[in-house]
């Protein structure tokens, strides 16, 4: 945190310059794009969107032995490449429209570009130390793009392991509209990162946090409260003070922060990549299936 400006309102060091997010053929959503263009203003950062072409979708189009079948037409036909290519066209096309209406009626600064492969790698590969990546929760349309049977937060947290710079937000289309944000915090390093983190993504009105406290011992959990009390005092909310409510989880874990979102109709929940990367299984199929978004810190 920056000291404040002598003689001026006290600013706080933005933890993320620009917001990078990544569509695909199946993560077409006019709804996300507004959300992606309301968080970069939020946290007064710059926009880069990017459509990634999959190239495993392009080689299957391409395979002699692969067909389409419409409801009109009783026999099949060859899946051409040039006709997914025109598909893609298509939604390349309507995808550069909704991120230009979106960030011109914000006045963000933004950029726009085409890339083949991967869209987790090439979400991760353009992305920097300083930039949050935005991925859809469906993206991917059930191909290769998160890996098949595997489900997106799991998939993101080993690729975050591995990039060990970026933070990731998987944007659930069926988040509730302002519902609460909650944040696991287990008092380390991570969890103090990932404070910081859910205060920018928070700091619109002064903005409220429910605080899940993963810790059984009552003078830890007394001293984590008394130190986010303190980050929260010191923070200059644009609009205020924050508002937190610490929520102890004696034993909860991961699946006790998820139960505790679902109770209160979250729309975010934010932790730490590491906390996320150490949770065993059951951990995990918790966060897969928590039916809000989920923003992973580095």
């Amino acid at each position: 945190m920056t000291a404040p400006p002598a003689g001026g309102n006290p600013e706080v060091r933005r933890r993320f310059r620009r917001v990078v997010v990544a569509f695909d053929w199946g993560s077409e959503n006019a709804g996300a794009v507004e959300l992606v263009a309301a968080l970069a203003e939020r946290l007064r950062a710059e926009l880069k969107a990017m459509f990634v072409e999959d190239i495993d979708l392009m080689r299957l189009a391409e395979h002699p032995h692969v067909f389409a079948f419409s409801a009109l037409s009783a026999t099949g036909q060859q899946l051409a490449a040039e006709h997914l290519r025109r598909v893609l066209r298509s939604r390349l096309a309507r995808s550069r429209e909704a991120i230009e209406a979106a960030a011109e009626r914000r006045q963000l600064k933004y950029a726009f570009e085409v890339r083949q492969g991967r869209l987790l790698a090439e979400a991760l590969k353009a992305a920097e130390s300083e930039d949050l990546v935005i991925l859809s929760w469906t993206a991917g349309g059930g191909t290769t793009s998160f890996g098949p049977g595997q489900a997106p937060p799991v998939v993101i947290a080993q690729a975050l392991a591995e990039a060990h710079a970026r933070s990731v937000l998987l944007l659930h289309p069926e988040a509730p509209a302002g519902g609460a944000l909650v944040l696991a915090y287990d008092g380390s390093a991570g969890a103090d990162a990932a404070l910081l983190a859910a205060l920018e993504v928070a700091d619109e009105d002064g903005g409220a946090i429910e605080v899940a406290l993963l810790s059984g011992r009552s003078a830890e959990v007394e001293r984590w409260a008394e130190a986010i009390r303190q980050t929260l005092a010191d923070y200059p909310a644009r609009g205020g003070r924050f508002r937190a409510r610490l929520i102890a989880l004696p034993g909860g874990g991961l699946e006790g922060v998820c139960r505790t979102a679902a109770r209160l109709g979250a729309s975010l929940i934010v932790l730490g990549a590491d906390l996320a990367l150490a949770q065993h299984d059951a951990g995990r199929r918790a966060l897969e299936r928590i039916g809000c978004s989920v923003l992973l810190v580095r």
